[in-house]
């Protein structure tokens, strides 16, 4: 985006729009030929257009699930906020962003099947859940978002909205999933996209599901970013995609989430292995393999789903952005920040799976807990 041009042509309008209240003139139009509220509204539209962008700070987080077991403490108490313990991370941030692993919709009381414990659903005040974490905008494109059918996905969609977040990688009318939800902050603006290459009913091209949920189709996904990347200044991509439990990505997972990247991403954040995998750099861009779990009940066989890391990117105004890692351990489906003795177990294992040539390197760690990553 260019601002400079955006900014005079503006300031061009306004005072077009002052020269026919009244006859050209060197000076600034009084008080009695202008009236003091258009004299106000019209110097806080040029300051608003002046004031220049200033940097964005995101954080991002894994899955979170708000069925089962948590869902029924929803329903008990609904004033239920899992993320008290990391709301200065959250509260500090410009954007809040995660993966909403359950769809919310009202299933009588149950928050998961009777025939399945995969099959899940987290109840409509689930929402107000997430509106106490302040996050903004959650992807909706996984495997999980269709396990109760359309009706499910559509009440998940509007009970987000109902709070205030938005919701991308899923369409309730069936017309373009795909679509990118745009958002401004600071002066810059933002396109996300959230894709699934994991569908829990077969190949998702061939379900009727398919015109609801973004499909991980990176030839679909690289067009569509063309056409937004014009009007935006940064573009952030959610895939959906890999093997669950494991702590280095398989070659065909680490491909799709690097195509997202060549598909002209900015960042990309992986999401479906429950565990924390490496983040990685292809360009310089930041691509994180997997946040891992974020409000989640531990597996009971894979301690690593009860550990992960919110990423932490300052997008400037100018030149590359950063990325931190903000390290936490799950404590009965509730994140809770690292004592230094779990911060040093965290990063041993964190060293261990990044040992790969594109890997981030750790760099210092800030005085709220979070490390760099930086670019090998």
């Amino acid at each position: 985006m260019r601002r400079p041009m955006l900014f005079f042509m503006l300031l061009g309008a306004l005072v077009h729009c002052e020269e026919k209240k009244q006859p050209p003139t060197a000076s600034a139009p009084s008080v009695t030929t202008l009236p003091a509220a258009s004299l106000s509204a019209s110097a806080s539209a040029i300051a608003a257009v002046a004031q220049p962008p200033r940097p964005v700070v995101l954080v991002a987080g894994g899955d979170i699930d708000l069925s089962r077991n948590t869902g029924q403490r929803i329903l008990k108490n609904p004033e239920l906020n899992p993320f008290s313990n990391l709301q200065s991370w959250l509260r500090a941030a410009d954007i809040r962003f995660a993966n909403l692993e359950s769809p919310l919709c009202d299933l009588g009381g149950k928050t998961v099947s009777e025939h399945n414990r995969l099959i899940f659903a987290g109840p409509p005040s689930g929402a107000d859940v997430l509106a106490r974490g302040h996050f903004d905008i959650v992807s909706t494109a996984n495997n999980h978002i269709w396990d109760f059918g359309k009706r499910c996905l559509e009440e998940t969609l509007f009970h987000v909205k109902r709070v205030g977040i938005q919701a991308v990688g899923t369409d309730a009318q069936g017309k373009d999933p795909l679509r990118p939800v745009i958002l401004e902050r600071n002066g810059q603006h933002f396109a996300f996209f959230a894709v699934t290459g994991i569908f829990n009913h077969g190949r998702l091209r061939d379900h009727v599901a398919k015109p609801y949920i973004a499909d991980a189709d990176m030839g679909a996904l690289s067009q569509r970013i063309t056409e937004v990347k014009p009007k935006v200044d940064w573009v952030i991509v959610s895939v959906h995609i890999g093997e669950e439990y494991i702590h280095i990505p398989i070659e065909a997972t680490r491909y799709a989430l690097i195509g997202a990247a060549q598909a002209g991403a900015d960042l990309v954040l992986g999401h479906h292995s429950h565990t924390p995998q490496r983040v990685e750099f292809h360009k310089q861009i930041p691509v994180v393999m997997s946040l891992g779990n974020f409000v989640f009940h531990q597996h009971r066989d894979h301690p690593w789903t009860g550990w992960s890391y919110l990423a932490r990117v300052t997008f400037p105004p100018k030149g590359p952005l950063t990325i931190e890692a903000c390290p936490f351990f799950i404590f009965d489906a509730s994140p809770q920040p690292l004592t230094q003795a779990q911060q040093t177990a965290y990063f041993q294992h964190w060293d261990a799976i990044s040992r790969a040539p594109r890997a981030a390197i750790r760099g210092a760690r800030s005085a709220d807990g979070c490390v760099a990553l930086l670019s090998p």
